[in-house]
Formats: C-alpha cells, structure tokens, sequence
C-alpha cells in the first residue's frame, strides 16, 4: 500500500520517512518497499504489544522533528489505531480524520450495513451475523449464492488465509465447510448476496476531500482482474470517467461527512443498472489509487498540499488508455488458474507494453523490484 505513497511524494522532493512493525515471522514486503531511493530513515517498532508501541514511537519521533509532520496511513489497522489516540497525536502531526466513530463503522463491514441503511446509501442485501454456527438459521433471508465476510481480517487471519477476503457460498454444504474453517476466529461476520457481472464490472473512485467533504481531487477506475479472482485485491485496472459515478461517490462522501482520503469500490448491478457499494476506505491509500496518476493526478501530493495549508497542486487533466498493474498479484492470478492459462498469459504480455505504473517495478526506483525478485528467488530455492 505505502509504496506508490512514498513515490509520488518522492518525486516531488517530499522527504519521507517510513515506520514499520517488526514480529517473529519476517515480512517480506517491508524488505522490497525499504528499498526504495526516497525514504529517507525507516523507524521500527514491536509488533509484541501493537498499538502501544506504535504510539509510543510516533510520539517519540513527533517530538524531535523540527517541523511538524504529515502523518500517511497504509493499513486499516494502523487507522484504527490513529483514530483512537488523535487527541496524543494531534499536535505532533497533521492528519485529518472523520470522528473515530464515523471510521469504525466503515471498517466493520456488519456496523456498515447499519451506517449505509440510515443513510439509505446503495448496498448488496446483506445479513449481520454475531455467531457464526448459527447461520444456517439466518440465511434463509437469501438466495445462493452469497459471500461471508469477517468483520475484521485479524492477523491471525491473515497468516491462515493470506489474501482470501470472503467466502463464497454456493450450496449448504459451502456453507458448513466455510464455518467449520472460520467458528475459531473471535468476530462478527457479514452474509451478503453477490452481485452477477463478472468483476470488469467493480469501479473506484479515489477522492481527496476538505473539511466539507468537497473533492478537491477525485478520480475512477475500472477493474479488469483481480486476485483472488472476484473478490480479491485488483491485479489491473484502467483509468475512466464516469458522471454517473462522481455525482453518487460525492453524494455518499457528504452523507457520511467523510474528508482527508477516502474511496469506494462499487459494482454495477444488471439486474438494475445501479452501482452498488462493495466497500469504503477511509483515510488510508489502498495499492490501486495510483491508477489515476495515469490521468496526472497525485493524490497523495494533493492531500499533503491540503494537511499544510497549501492551494491545491494545478494540474491539466489527461484522459489515458492504458493501464495500472500489480504484477505480484496479476501472475499469482494467472497460476491460479486451472484453465486457459497460455491464453491469459498471451493478455498479459499484452497489457505490459500499456502498462506505465506498475505496483512494485519503476525504472526510476528499481531496487524495490529487484528486492521481490531476490525474495521470490529464495521462496523457490527454499520449496
């Protein structure tokens, strides 16, 4: 998430400085992403004790910085705690958030269901489940096939399930083997109808937004792949403009007094023709919003402008075909697949040569890709 970030203010001659945590199993993004040429120092801290130590630290650097910080946010949980503690951190950094109430219900996908109803914002018919052995009782309000979201992906879910964000339910036996896989993990879960189309089909729009939740930037995307296909994290997506889905991502911006960054992800319903909300991501970069620096927006570079004061960056709009691609997860995608695999390979190829951001490869910062080669090099020795 945080190296685009770090480029596009680093090609601005915005100095960077990096905080990561540290734990006993070795995280290897943090050995591709330190490679880049424009951070500045890399600060650590122990993950042992998470949320204290992070504090303690960004307090401790806040302190000794003679000039006060912009403060940039690369996880949900990183959010989650800068929210909780902005009072400790509010005169060490500039950082504008929505009230910490308005960001919990966001990242709690069944507290969403909740927000999105009183606010009577476009949303997939969805279903909130506390116990998750009991959703054979509750799920009779809809039709396969649906998908099972965990309120909150916990790291122990992350080490079990890596980039698996749901579970898809096509049958009742679906469903007993995705609770016998996910009854130990402690949260609440969301049941939710899946929206037909396939997923060419889930736009963005990528906003930087005053305290009036006005945009000062916004741009759109629309997904081609993803990994895991459907619903997983975008593999490569395309620049486009959309009046429709400007005027309905404003709208939902204003009614949820959201500023600073913010996106959504959105599917367009044929049964319809109305975008639906996939999901909210408030105040921290998710890895696709570099897509719109196709267009020549810099998001980043525009929400900094707006922490210090400062006009915003003028920039003369470019219309653009080609595309933004995470190669990690566009050749994971393609191994995945058990069918047409020359086929997608051959696209592939295809798309590269109109491919101009790529997630982790930049000729003008190349050590972070020679880092995932290194790394990818060693999983395969070790196997």
């Amino acid at each position: 998430m945080s190296l685009p970030i770090i480029r596009l203010l680093g090609k601005n001659n915005i100095p960077v400085d990096t905080i990561f945590g540290t734990r006993k199993s070795k995280a290897n993004y943090q050995e591709i992403i330190r490679k880049s040429k424009y951070i500045r120092q890399t600060l650590f801290f122990d993950e042992s004790d998470y949320e204290k130590n992070l504090i303690n630290l960004l307090i401790n650097f806040g302190e000794n910085c003679k000039l006060k910080p912009v403060l940039f946010l690369a996880s949900d949980t990183v959010l989650n705690i800068i929210s909780s503690n902005r009072e400790q951190l509010k005169s060490l950094y500039y950082f504008t958030l929505p009230p910490d109430i308005t960001i919990k219900q966001i990242l709690r996908k069944e507290e969403f269901i909740d927000l999105a109803n009183f606010n009577n914002l476009p949303i997939p018919k969805s279903i909130k489940i506390n116990d998750i052995t009991k959703a054979f009782d509750q799920i009779k309000d809809l039709e396969f096939p649906v998908i099972i979201k965990p309120s909150w992906r916990t790291n122990d879910w992350l080490e079990k399930f890596k980039e698996k964000k749901v579970f898809r339910i096509y049958s009742r036996n679906d469903l007993e083997s995705a609770v016998e896989q996910i009854k130990e993990f402690d949260t609440n879960y969301l049941i939710q109808e899946i929206i037909p189309g396939s997923e060419d089909q889930i736009f963005c729009s990528f906003a930087v937004l005053d305290h009036n939740s006005e945009p000062i930037e916004v741009g759109f995307c629309r997904k081609l792949t993803q990994f895991p296909p459907n619903f997983g994290n975008t593999s490569v997506a395309i620049p486009i403009y959309d009046e429709r889905l400007k005027h309905l991502s404003e709208m939902i911006f204003k009614k949820l007094k959201l500023v600073g960054y913010a996106s959504i992800e959105f599917k367009l319903d044929p049964r319809d023709n109305k975008f639906k909300i996939i999901e909210i991501t408030p105040n921290r970069f998710n890895r696709q919003f570099a897509v719109t620096y196709l267009n020549k927006l810099n998001l980043p570079l525009q929400l900094y402008r707006f922490e210090l004061n400062l006009p915003p960056q003028k920039i003369e709009y470019k219309f653009s075909k080609n595309l933004w691609m995470s190669e990690t997860n566009e050749i994971r995608r393609i191994k995945s697949l058990n069918n047409n695999k020359l086929k997608e390979l051959s696209l592939l190829f295809q798309r590269i040569f109109r491919t101009r951001f790529f997630e982790i490869f930049d000729f003008r910062d190349i050590k972070p890709f020679f880092a995932l080669i290194k790394n990818q090099f060693k999983s395969i020795v070790i196997k």
